[in-house]
C-alpha cells in the first residue's frame, strides 16, 4: 500500500457499547421519572446527559470516520 492510499477507519468497539449502555440507562432513568411523583431536576438533568452522551457514542461508532 502506498501513501497516497488511506486504511479504512477502524470502529471502535467501546464506542458502540458505551452509547447502548447510556442510552438505555438514559431512557429507563426518564421513563422511571416520568412515573414518579418526586420531581427530582438534578436526577432528570443527568438522565438526559446520560441519553446525549449515549447518542454521540452511537454517532462516533456508526458515522464518523477518521
Amino acid at each position: 500500500m502506498t501513501n497516497n492510499e488511506q486504511q479504512p477507519a477502524k470502529r471502535n468497539i467501546w464506542n458502540l457499547l458505551l452509547g447502548i449502555a447510556f442510552t438505555g440507562y438514559g431512557s429507563y432513568r426518564i421513563y422511571h421519572h416520568l412515573n414518579s411523583i418526586e420531581i427530582d431536576k438534578f436526577g432528570l438533568f443527568l438522565a438526559i446527559a446520560f441519553v446525549g452522551l449515549g447518542l454521540y457514542d452511537l454517532y462516533k461508532y456508526f458515522i464518523l470516520k477518521k
